[in-house]
């Protein structure tokens, strides 16, 4: 009891960060089991634990060659040890680092003596998960006004790591971004963390491929810029639930649709989606020196906040940038998601609705993406102004359930001259000319 009041402490910040016996914590996961594992990851396995009146996170760490020797696992704890306390940082609470040795049954009647190594950290529990199972696309998921205070708040954490830590992170990326009830984010797991000191790694580098800095990648080059590389491509993944360069048109296009649809005042989220894809291009520089520092981000975040906007002249220039695309245009889609229930040797069918409240007609169609039998009627169309149109995906007779729980569908859309019938539409109509807006909506059937 002793042991866990003193975790309780640590977790309300009364107390630093401390060496952890290791029965305690095995006490608190139960001796890792298995009905308290809660993740596995490339470097070890996640167990939750409970205390009296709140949850740990202890990660049991594989050490080898292979993962992660003592040296790394020694400079983390040493990162956290600094009795880390931020907002937006996961609070650390203590770390175990023993080693002894148990009998081991070698053959029938051999026992042998083996070496245990068990490397153990302890964290504050934090119960929405991590950001990567947040993410989606422009038209569904999060608010934008939730994506913007999580953007803020990776780089509030961000800045105190640099700034008042001097700690670079070296895989900040969504897996290692948790959210609380609040969707307050945290940044956690300094796995490759190290003091800056624009170093060079040699032998084994751990990355994440896509998120981790070029000059990382190639060359173990390491600094506080990396991690701005690594921010950015996160910045632009929240932004439009992807990575990659984003299309700024077809981005807020995406965002003016579906603030439409909630009749929300969107004037100052244009101006944020526009700055965050700008701030998210600039720290992907391939070259550290032209991307900004962290501080530059959270300076140019706070002019597109509140009152802010106003009085500033880059900010206002935006607003000249989004007038072209302040107006809805796009073809509706409802519900982006559909829902199947399973039927043995029995059709099933599920529809959605394309609402057109434009004053042009706009030509669709439906690529399926899925090796299951589904057919679509109708798999293309055209959709005159201000009306409606219902399409009906279904799935052939199954004699057992699908092992495809999560196929996709494609709606593509483009407008076209009065006219035309549905006969004559042609997949060069949806492929991205000169002068030719083409919309791509992704869709989902699950629940088999």
């Amino acid at each position: 009891m002793e042991g866990r009041n003193l975790m309780e402490k640590i977790l309300s910040g009364l107390q630093k960060p401390t060496n952890l016996p290791l029965a305690l914590l095995y006490e608190v996961i139960e001796n890792f089991s298995e009905k308290r594992k809660i993740g596995v990851g490339g470097f070890g396995e996640v167990y939750k634990g409970m205390l009296q009146n709140r949850g740990v996170a202890v990660k049991r760490i594989i050490v080898s060659e292979h993962t992660i020797d003592d040296k790394l696992f020694d400079r983390e704890v040493k990162n956290l040890m600094k009795n880390i306390s931020h907002r937006n940082v996961v609070r650390f609470i203590g770390f175990c680092s023993n080693t002894h040795h148990e009998l081991m049954k070698a053959g029938p009647e051999e026992l042998v003596k083996a070496q245990i190594r068990e490397r153990l950290l302890c964290f504050e529990y934090i119960s929405n998960g991590s950001l990567d199972k947040h993410i989606t696309d422009e038209l569904r998921g999060l608010e934008w006004s939730i994506r913007f205070e999580i953007i803020k708040g990776i780089c509030h954490g961000l800045n105190y790591l640099h700034d008042e830590n001097n700690i670079v992170h070296m895989d900040l990326k969504p897996g290692n971004i948790m959210l609380d009830d609040d969707m307050v984010p945290k940044i956690t797991d300094f796995g490759l963390s190290r003091l800056d000191t624009n170093t060079h790694t040699s032998g084994v580098r751990f990355i994440t491929r896509g998120y981790c800095a070029p000059e990382y990648e190639n060359s173990g080059k390491t600094s506080k810029k990396a991690d701005m590389y690594s921010l950015g491509v996160l910045i632009v993944e929240l932004v439009m639930g992807c990575k990659g360069p984003p299309n700024n048109e077809q981005v807020l296009r995406r965002w003016i649709h579906r603030w439409s649809k909630s009749m929300k005042d969107t004037q100052l989220g244009y101006a944020q989606v526009t700055k965050c894809i700008e701030i998210g291009l600039l720290c992907q520089e391939k070259d550290p020196t032209k991307r900004p520092s962290i501080c530059d981000v959270i300076k140019d975040l706070n002019q597109t906040e509140g009152s802010n906007v106003q009085s500033s002249n880059a900010i206002e220039s935006l607003f000249d940038q989004i007038i072209p695309y302040s107006k809805d245009d796009m073809l509706g889609i409802e519900p982006l998601e559909l829902h199947f229930t399973f039927e043995h040797n029995r059709k099933i069918s599920s529809s959605f609705q394309l609402t057109n409240e434009t004053d042009a007609c706009i030509a669709f169609n439906v690529q399926i993406m899925s090796i299951l039998p589904y057919y679509t009627v109708p798999n293309k169309g055209i959709v005159p102004p201000q009306s409606k149109c219902s399409v009906e995906i279904t799935l052939q007779p199954q004699e057992k359930v699908p092992q495809h729980h999560d196929d996709k569908f494609i709606v593509r859309s483009t407008k076209v001259t009065t006219g035309l019938v549905a006969e004559n539409i042609t997949s060069d109509m949806f492929k991205k000319k000169m002068g030719n807006l083409v919309d791509k909506i992704n869709k989902w059937c699950s629940g088999l």
